[in-house]
Order: structure tokens, then C-alpha cells, then sequence
């Protein structure tokens, strides 16, 4: 799957920041969008956890994004909507509201019932960029929680063999508590590249990794503007392409329609498990600890590095990061949102 060290972009000059910088530049950023204190820092502690991560893309630079979609009329947390609840469930109408918002209240939500029942199951209908699923996963696994998080999106991404857009990048992830703070998580997109690279490859004029999207006449194209008009190619093949569809329609079963917009109307599922429904916790933990160890300590092929669990190398790059004490970011996005709070306080 490409990732944002595989295209131009990084290639840029950049600028090194403090993660105090860094994070009270997002904060202005979305403050000038037009967010409340509030939702401001919950979106960019969001962002800057990406950033952390090295995933430039949807770290700082997606708030440029942000800007794009939402204008000058956000709608916030206070205007979503509850209309349904049993003690295991719920379902949530964001009215447009952002997912990093959206998808942070539903897993809120779904913990505090699975942490009182067992199970708690949350479905967001009418929600738009999510983020990062992992990021939620560990709201989770902070409590002990086993998690599955789906989340339909736009019809951007064509099925395997077509160029033909039908279903969205679709990320979907599963996560499990550890004995140790690093909980394993797997999150994927189905995508072979994300929306938000190509957002940022418009916003940015690169082009895309090679072999990742389709022009609007099914030919291979990097321009990301081509890419928009035509489709992105799905991860995995039929595979991929299998799982992009039950991914698709799970954001159906949350409450979001099989056919989303563009840029809005899609869906999020979070299913929140108490692992002490089935055996002590603590039993559980030293299960996964064991066998992590195990995967670790598998042989790898000549040519290959260590063999990782899934989100080892997140961690580990957020845990230096945070010991450096700052990130780098592009230059041109740092203009980007100097020039955002400019504009904005005019």
C-alpha cells in the first residue's frame, strides 16, 4: 500500500516544530474555521496523534482539508443528535458533523455502555472524514475493551477488475488490550492510497504513487485532479475489493445510506467488548502478550526485517517522537495554515 513517504511531497523543505507548536498551530488553524474551544482541541489532538505517528497526510495537513470541506460554518458536537438507545446501543445523527467529532463521541459512548454491560454497540449516520480508526481503538483499549470499528465513505474507490467508483476508502480496525501500555491494533483502509493524499496531492500540485488511481476513461493516471474524476484502486484485490463492499454496508447498518455522498451522509460503526464476559481480564492480556511474542519472534525471509504485530511501528515512531519533542512538517503546510489564521482574523 503506497504511504506518504512514497510520493513527492515529503521531498519538500521542512519545518521542524515543538509538539507544542505544532499543536497549538492546529488549534488556531481550526479555531479559525470556525470550531468552538471544545471541538477545536478534540479534532486537533486527533490530528497531532497522526502527526506523531509520521502520517503527514492526515496529521497537520488534513486541517487544511478541513478548511476546504467545511467553510466557515462547521457543525459541532452540540448538534448531533441521539435517536435511538438501548442499554447495549445507540444510534447517532451528526448532521453533518465531522467525524473526528462524530466518531469520538460514538466511541465514548460505546465504551462507557460495554464497560456497564458487556457490549456496546454505536452506529453514526450523516458524518464525513473520521480520521484514523486506531485512534479510536485506543480510547478502547484504555479501558480494557476489545474493539471493530467500520466506516463507509464517499464512492471514490473502484472494484477490483473496474474503474468504476462504488464504495469508499473504507477503513476498518480491530484492536485488543495488552498486559503492556501497547495495545494491538490492526487498522487498514481499502484503498491502495487515502482521500486525504489526494486532497493534499490537489492542494499540494504532486502527483500520486504510481499504480493507485484510474482517469475517468480507466486508464492509470498520478493526477490526483484525474483521479477525482475517475477512481481510486482497491487494496487486496477481490479480496480488498470483498471487504470494501461488507465495510460499505455496515456504514448501512450504522444508519448511513448504501449510497453515501460524495463528501458527506457516511457511516461509522464502533462494537466496544468486554473480554470479562468470557474469562478474567488479566488471563486474557497474558494470552495476547504470549502470543504477540510469539509473531515476534518468527524468522523472517531473507530481505525482511522483524516481524511486527500490527501497530508496532506507530508506536514506536510516536514514543520518539515524543522523546524528540517536536515533528517536522512541510513548509508549504505550515504556509497553508499560517495564511488559513490570516485570512480568518481579517
Amino acid at each position: 500500500m503506497a504511504t506518504a513517504s512514497s510520493w513527492k511531497m515529503v521531498q519538500e523543505n521542512q519545518i521542524k516544530l515543538s509538539i507544542s507548536e505544532a499543536r497549538k498551530l492546529l488549534q488556531s488553524a481550526l479555531l479559525a474555521v470556525g470550531y468552538n474551544d471544545d471541538d477545536a482541541d478534540t479534532i486537533s489532538a486527533h490530528l497531532m496523534d497522526a502527526q506523531l505517528r509520521g502520517y503527514g497526510p492526515t496529521g497537520l495537513a488534513r486541517a487544511l482539508t478541513i478548511a476546504q470541506r467545511v467553510g466557515q460554518n462547521p457543525v459541532g458536537r452540540a448538534d448531533m443528535i441521539m435517536t435511538r438507545e438501548t442499554t447495549a446501543s445507540a444510534q447517532l445523527d451528526a448532521k453533518g458533523a465531522i467525524g473526528y467529532l462524530a466518531a469520538y463521541h460514538a466511541t465514548d459512548l460505546a465504551v462507557k455502555k460495554a464497560k456497564a454491560g458487556g457490549v456496546g454497540i454505536v452506529g453514526v449516520s450523516n458524518t464525513f472524514f473520521a480520521g484514523m480508526l486506531s485512534y479510536y481503538a485506543e480510547m478502547c483499549t484504555r479501558q480494557d475493551l476489545v474493539v471493530m470499528i467500520a466506516a463507509s465513505a464517499g464512492p471514490w474507490v473502484a472494484p477490483y477488475g473496474s474503474y468504476t467508483p462504488r464504495f469508499g476508502t473504507n477503513p476498518f480496525c480491530i484492536a485488543f488490550p495488552s498486559g503492556s501500555r501497547q495495545p494491538i491494533i490492526w487498522d487498514i483502509g481499502t484503498s491502495k492510497i487515502i482521500h486525504a493524499q489526494v486532497k493534499l496531492a490537489q492542494l499540494m500540485g504532486e502527483e500520486l504513487p504510481e499504480e493507485t488511481a484510474y482517469d475517468k476513461e480507466g486508464e492509470v493516471t498520478r493526477d490526483p485532479f484525474k483521479a477525482m474524476e475517475g477512481a481510486m484502486a482497491v487494496w487486496g484485490g477481490h479480496k480488498g475489493s470483498g471487504l470494501a463492499v461488507a465495510i460499505q454496508l455496515l456504514g448501512t447498518l450504522a444508519g448511513a445510506p448504501a449510497h453515501t455522498g460524495d463528501t458527506e451522509g457516511w457511516g461509522l460503526l464502533v462494537i466496544a467488548m468486554d473480554p470479562e464476559m468470557f474469562r478474567p481480564i488479566d488471563e486474557f492480556k497474558k494470552e495476547v502478550d504470549d502470543y504477540s511474542q510469539t509473531i515476534r519472534s518468527s524468522q523472517p525471509l531473507k530481505g525482511h526485517g522483524p516481524t511486527r504485530m500490527p501497530f508496532d511501528r506507530s508506536w514506536e515512531i510516536r514514543e520518539k517522537t515524543r522523546e524528540g519533542g517536536f515533528v517536522q512538517v512541510e513548509t508549504s503546510v505550515v504556509d497553508g495554515l499560517n495564511n488559513l489564521i490570516s485570512r480568518n482574523k481579517k
